[in-house]
């Protein structure tokens, strides 16, 4: 079983559900029910947790094909914590406003580096193994 991989998607399980809850309390605040209504703070909460939904679920399949490879705990660990963070990071600077650029840019960074990686890594290991 996965373990990492089920740690990992049950907090990211989480965070969507926090992140979808910010785009419906921003709806009712602004009383927009479709769109963004050219509201900021909804324009925000609609991206941090679309932008989540985009990047997640190929992280956790990377991880998860890790792991069922027999990766080094330590390294699945790694990746899945560079991943949580780069999500982290990022959902932060969307929904902190205007002023929030450098956690932005960083968040994507963790991400992307930790996408790059596991794919790496995962191709490596295939080819190690075969």
């Amino acid at each position: 079983m996965p373990k990492i991989t089920l740690i990992l998607s049950s907090v990211m399980g989480l965070m969507c559900v926090w992140l979808a809850l910010q785009v419906i309390k921003n709806r009712r605040k602004h009383q927009v029910s479709l769109g963004d209504g050219g509201i900021d703070e909804l324009t925000r909460a609609i991206r941090a947790h679309g932008n989540f939904v985009e990047y997640v679920p190929l992280s956790l399949i990377l991880l998860a094909c890790s792991e069922l490879n027999q990766a080094p705990l330590l390294v699945v660990t790694g990746f899945a914590v560079l991943i949580f963070l780069g999500r982290a990071f990022h959902a932060y600077a969307f929904l902190g406003g205007k002023d929030h650029f450098k956690p932005r840019i960083f968040g994507m960074k963790l991400t992307l580096y930790g996408l790059v990686a596991l794919s790496v890594f995962n191709l490596g290991l295939f080819i190690w193994n075969v």
